[in-house]
């Protein structure tokens, strides 16, 4: 094992929408990701995945529209969010800023890697190299090298 420098990582596109994810940490018991949503991005509630994960999730940056089973609400920079298995989460970006947060799953998908990025590079999604990643997301002040 060694430490994955997060100006190293890059981006996944979600699925057919404007949410990219960046993994982090990939273990038997525990996978995390900074997501980012650009201003106007959505990654509507997704139930049949609701009922695979228990979430954490805490915002580094920005401000996202949330939709938590019948909920909405908003979260901003340094808010925490507990969403719990069965629980359909999504979000939308209605600023004109990109929103960050750190994502963390338990369980985790049961996948590496190496294979999640075959996998969004089959299925015809967008991958974003580190330095396109800073380029459209920025930079993080709390997470700069």
């Amino acid at each position: 094992m060694r430490p994955r420098r997060f100006s190293e990582v890059e981006a996944y596109q979600h699925a057919d929408d404007q949410y990219f994810y960046r993994p982090l940490v990939a273990g038997k018991e525990l996978f995390t990701y900074i997501a980012h949503v650009p201003a106007g991005g959505v990654m509507p509630p997704d139930a049949e995945e609701a009922e695979q994960f228990e979430l954490s999730l805490f915002m580094l940056q920005g401000e996202l529209q949330v939709t938590l089973a019948e909920d909405r609400f908003a979260l901003r920079q340094a808010d925490a969010l507990h969403i719990p298995r069965t629980v359909p989460f999504g979000v939308a970006n209605t600023t004109d800023h990109t929103a960050s947060f750190v994502l963390s799953f338990s369980p985790p998908p049961m996948v590496d890697l190496h294979t999640m990025r075959e996998r969004a590079e089959a299925s015809g999604r967008t991958v974003l190299d580190a330095q396109e990643c800073q380029r459209r997301f920025g930079p993080f002040a709390i997470l700069e090298d």
